[in-house]
């Protein structure tokens, strides 16, 4: 009679946060931005080592925090599979709003009053888009002609009632080398990805852009959660529009212009999926980050500012292109190995 052995069993480690944070970053297509970014950085810091002085700080906060906060509202709306047309627009409009309602509402109200039009915005879109069953990009192209004559109405030329206090608050140093745009930037950030990741309405959000028919078929309302995906992405456009006006000192009914293709470059740079149900709130801001430094780049370089608009199509075409040729090339490959 043979004795009998009794295995043990190891008890399983726990998975190391690094390892896990680092596959939920591939999940998101958020490593690619994150690489980038410090390989860029670094790049950065080589060519021009003034970077890092507390003006070139202040002024890289001051291009960048608007950029990614504008591109996160886009980066809500590419979740639930669609692309907003309107957000330059809607970031015109909420400048305009604040800049002129400074006078008579102060300060809080004005912001107040900029980020409930967001959300208004965002409302008209999401009912459009959630009730009445149109296209998000036909919508949002639609409704962008109007936010934009809503602006000019407001505001036909660039002016407003913005003063240096403003200035200091939103795009200021809260403490030396320690852009206070920055701040608000993490702080916003930091609200939605918690918003996204931690609340039932934001898993919502990922799933109504992975598949709109099995959350129907949960027994969740797919209509309301992609209304408040819009009226969300409205607010943070508007907080966006907020340090804008703050930066510049003035409300511009065309501000919003260039943050159309340069939002949606940002969201395809961040490896978010246009198909919807994939993103990351940090590769969003790291890839707004490394777009905003191709501009600075091009600045201090004496390069006409207009070739930014080249790099960020060149931007959506690579991403839109490469996982094409990707996919073609691998099935030509296994075709190959197929027929020897």
């Amino acid at each position: 009679m043979s004795p009998t052995t009794t295995t043990i069993s190891r008890p399983t480690l726990p998975e190391s946060a690094v390892r896990t944070g680092i596959r939920r970053l591939r999940y998101d297509g958020a490593l690619a931005p994150v690489i980038a970014f410090v390989l860029f950085f670094g790049v950065y810091i080589a060519v021009n080592p003034t970077l890092l002085t507390r003006f070139q700080l202040q002024s890289a906060a001051n291009l960048i925090a608007p950029l990614a906060l504008i591109a996160l509202g886009q980066l809500i709306i590419v979740l639930v599979g669609g692309i907003d047309i309107s957000i330059g627009a809607i970031t015109s409009l909420c400048n305009v709003v604040f800049a002129t309602q400074i006078a008579s509402l102060t300060a809080p109200g004005a912001f107040l009053a900029c980020v409930l039009v967001g959300v208004i915005c965002g409302a008209v879109n999401g009912v459009l888009a959630a009730y009445v069953n149109l296209p998000a990009i036909a919508v949002t192209l639609a409704t962008a002609f109007i936010y934009a004559a809503l602006a000019r109405q407001i505001l036909d030329r660039p002016g407003g009632a913005l003063n240096i206090d403003i200035y200091l608050f939103t795009s200021g140093e809260l403490f030396p080398f320690l852009p206070i745009a920055f701040v608000w930037l993490a702080l916003a950030a930091a609200g939605l990805w918690l918003f996204l990741q931690r609340t039932s309405i934001g898993r919502q959000i990922y799933g109504v852009g992975s598949s709109r028919i099995a959350l129907q078929s949960a027994g969740l309302n797919s209509r309301l959660t992609l209304l408040i995906a819009f009226m969300v992405s409205g607010g943070v456009v508007a907080l966006g529009a907020v340090l804008l006006a703050g930066s510049t000192l003035t409300g511009d009914p065309r501000s919003g212009d260039p943050y159309l293709l340069n939002s949606i470059a940002v969201v395809a740079l961040s490896g978010a999926s246009f198909a919807g149900g994939r993103g990351s709130v940090l590769g969003t801001v790291l890839a707004a980050a490394v777009l905003g430094m191709v501009g600075n780049l091009l600045f201090f370089a004496g390069i006409n500012s207009y070739w930014q608009y080249v790099i960020s199509a060149v931007i959506i075409l690579a991403v839109v292109v490469i996982p094409v040729v990707i996919r073609v090339t691998a099935g030509w490959v296994s075709l190959r190995k197929g027929s020897s």
